[in-house]
């Protein structure tokens, strides 16, 4: 094993992390929202319905840190909660337009910020991630047996 190596990835990783999450906050602060607030509603977009604790689960924030968000969305006008048919107690959230607008907005532009890296071949761009995919499922498993 090349630990030299394997290190040299991982700090590529965080730097790329980095630098993607800077440029999306960017876009994100530029229309008033956090990048928080933006995963929530992105994520709601992906699956719409989700309740509270859904979706504090998905952008890994717990849950009454994801209420806050929650209450600041519904104020924004960019979320809703409604009941759910099969559980009376559990709320859905659901998008509103201006939530989808928002949220189609500041991605689309943080996307085209990103169109530099379509100078990269496309096959490259799926070799790496296959290896992505290898490795997370690598640390997954690894992580699994340790518990």
């Amino acid at each position: 094993m090349d630990e030299k190596l394997i290190r040299e990835v991982v700090l590529s990783f965080r730097t790329m992390q980095q630098k993607i999450h800077h440029y999306l906050q960017e876009e994100a602060t530029k229309r008033d929202i956090t990048t928080v607030q933006l995963f929530s509603l992105g994520t709601l977009k992906r699956e719409p319905h989700l309740t509270l604790g859904e979706l504090a689960e998905r952008v890994r924030v717990n849950k009454s840190t994801m209420s806050g968000i929650v209450d600041r969305l519904v104020k924004a006008n960019y979320l809703t909660r409604g009941r759910d048919e099969g559980n009376r107690r559990a709320l859905n959230l659901q998008l509103t337009q201006e939530g989808l607008a928002k949220v189609d907005e500041t991605y689309d532009v943080f996307f085209n910020r990103l169109e530099a890296v379509l100078e990269i071949d496309s096959e490259e761009l799926r070799a790496m991630l296959a290896t992505h995919d290898k490795m997370i499922a690598l640390l997954e498993r690894k992580g699994e047996t340790k518990q």
